[in-house]
């Protein structure tokens, strides 16, 4: 590995990035993403070495599952766009930076939405037709957090729920490991803003002790179904539980993206189960 990393970024010219979707979530969702990986799980290449020396965001769970993390699939195949984006996200993070800049991009692209908003409270409009018509007006209607990336603390959370309260038509959502930020914000008596989903990543089990506690909050829960890999040596009680599990449209039982009757790419956009707060488990086939 080389001492001096393939890309240099300088946090004093770091600027917020936020993509306008992908082929996979579709063009609708706007998201953040920041880098993948820890100190101890750095990412690098055989022919260009560190790709950077920035740790990515994934703190401690990295662990089993870095070296099959579609993150870092992404990052390796596409380093030359997304080192430099996703490095500069999470500088701007570590540093404070983060809220003020998202705060600003948010205001500009969904100017026409705030200012409705603003007439609508001192029009005394129905808060419920209020929210509806900016959400309609609004250029980002839907931001996915850490597409790429993970919630580092507790602290990060609550700040991602408090822009979400600030921009009530906007549909927050991300998918979460990080078990133990989710449980220290709601054991410290908040609740998620009713337009923040999150999304507990589960898989092998490694999440029923928490849901099992947290029962109560409505949080979504994303499970993993390894029933469709000839390798798969789950019992077959386990194998049944997961079968019956509703399943996300975007992923055939094959593994493949699926696709409408005619041909045309099922996305996250067309629908956004993972971005309605509903509690709902949703199984993916491995993939």
């Amino acid at each position: 590995m080389a001492n001096k990393p393939y890309y240099t970024i300088n946090e004093d010219q770091a600027k917020l990035h936020i993509s306008q979707g992908n082929e996979k979530i579709g063009k609708g969702i706007w998201s953040f993403s920041t880098l993948p990986g820890n100190e101890e799980h750095m990412i690098e290449t055989k022919d260009k070495g560190l790709l950077t020396d920035i740790p990515g965001t994934c703190s401690h769970l990295c662990d089993g599952c870095f070296k099959s993390c579609y993150a870092r699939a992404s990052l390796l195949l596409h380093h030359n766009v997304n080192v430099k984006a996703w490095g500069e996200n999470t500088l701007l993070l570590r540093n404070g930076k983060l809220w003020d800049d998202l705060e600003l991009f948010i205001k500009l692209m969904n100017g026409k939405a705030e200012r409705f908003l603003r007439q609508a409270h001192e029009d005394k409009m129905n808060p419920d037709e209020a929210l509806k018509k900016a959400h309609e007006l609004a250029v980002i209607k839907i931001l996915r957090i850490d597409v790429s990336g993970e919630i580092e603390n507790v602290d990060q959370l609550r700040r991602w729920n408090l822009l979400a309260l600030a921009h009530p038509y906007v549909q927050f959502s991300t998918y979460t490991k990080n078990f133990e930020a989710v449980a220290a914000f709601l054991d410290g008596g908040s609740d998620f803003a009713e337009n923040f989903v999150v999304n507990i990543s589960q898989w092998n089990h490694c999440a029923d002790a928490f849901l099992e506690k947290y029962s109560w909050a409505k949080l979504n829960v994303f499970e993993y179904c390894p029933n469709n890999r000839k390798d798969c040596d789950l019992p077959p009680e386990e194998i049944e539980r997961l079968e019956k599990l509703p399943k996300c449209p975007a992923v055939t039982r094959s593994g493949h993206h699926a696709k409408t009757p005619d041909g045309k790419s099922i996305t996250c956009t067309l629908c956004q189960n993972c971005y309605r707060k509903t509690g709902r488990h949703i199984g993916v086939w491995s993939h």
